[in-house]
């Protein structure tokens, strides 16, 4: 009898010892759940500043300047009409030999990139900062193109474009 109370306080010693390692593995899952949740949210919280941030900050390569400030010359005096979403997709198809879909992809970008910058002057600023000299002059001709895509730009698109040219000039 007293070699059944032996083995039967070994089990139980097992019994404990499993339930005890079990208890352990499910407290280090759950400080790792934590962690990754922790981490998880200052990766939002990051993201989410860099979205509530400036869009044209984000803006790196000259030909989504370019795009960016076309686009926002071409909305200024309302929203996108057929003419002018034709003559921007010309422009990017010709000057940056590109595909129609990369044209629609480049003009469709660049609609988000402008689309809460409701200051001209300060867009053609801001994007012009991406580019070297010839690219500004560059750039300065396709504006003039795409401003008068749709007939006579009106006066706060000339003098928004007036300004660029001048700041040009050395």
């Amino acid at each position: 009898m007293a070699i059944l109370g032996v083995i039967g306080a070994l089990i139980g010693a097992v019994l404990f010892g499993l339930w005890r390692v079990n208890s352990a593995a499910q407290a280090v899952r759950g400080l790792a759940e934590a962690a990754d949740d922790a981490h998880g949210f200052w990766r939002r919280l990051l993201w989410r500043r860099k979205l509530a941030g400036d869009r044209l900050e984000l803006v790196k390569e000259p030909q989504e300047a370019a795009a960016g400030m076309l686009v926002a010359v071409a909305q200024a005096d309302g929203a996108l009409t057929q003419t002018e979403q034709a003559a921007l997709l010309g422009e990017f198809e010709k000057t940056f030999s590109m595909t129609p879909a990369q044209a629609q992809e480049l003009l469709a970008h660049a609609r988000w990139t402008v689309g809460e910058s409701h200051d001209l002057d300060r867009c053609l600023y801001k994007l012009s900062q991406k580019f070297d000299p010839e690219q500004k002059r560059d750039a300065a001709a396709m504006l003039g193109r795409i401003a008068a895509a749709d007939g006579a730009a009106n006066p706060t698109i000339t003098a928004a474009l007036d300004k660029y040219n001048r700041s040009l000039k050395p």
